[in-house]
């Protein structure tokens, strides 16, 4: 009788237990569920570049290069470039880009003063879809 009570009082524990595990996992999988997964570039790449270098205070080219999985140019996609001094109190300083060939994109991004920069990239493909990319300018010289 007593391995009885023992196995009845180990049962309802488990299952209490199973109960308490199942109440704390419940807001990470609601989390997770409603939670948008991140963009992904998936089968887009894309090749940053700025010319002239080094690079120096003034108006410099940044370029990005689109193509997809099968290494064809991405074309008919909207890009702004945004760039931001490494350190806050600095305004950005934004320029449109023009697509000059299948793919290709260029933009006059004006360099407001030495020091490291980050460049962002926000790409509108012309199905809607959004991808960005970051790229580090380091060491902008002073003229």
């Amino acid at each position: 009788m007593i391995a009885g009570v023992t196995r009845g009082r180990l049962k309802a524990a488990s299952q209490r237990f199973s109960g308490v595990l199942m109440l704390a996992a419940l807001p990470a999988v609601v989390a997770t569920g409603c939670r948008k997964p991140p963009e992904t570039s998936g089968a887009i790449a894309i090749e940053e570049s700025i010319a002239p270098l080094p690079v120096r205070i003034g108006t410099e080219i940044v370029s990005c290069k689109l193509t997809n999985a099968t290494h064809q140019p991405i074309a008919g996609a909207r890009v702004q470039v945004e760039g931001d001094m490494d350190h806050p109190g600095m305004a950005p300083v934004f320029a449109d880009a023009v697509e000059d060939a299948p793919g290709n994109y260029r933009a006059p991004l004006q360099f407001t003063m030495g020091g490291d920069w980050v460049v962002l990239f926000h790409i509108t493909l012309s199905d809607g879809r959004r991808v960005e990319r970051q790229m580090d300018v380091k060491g902008v010289e002073s003229n």
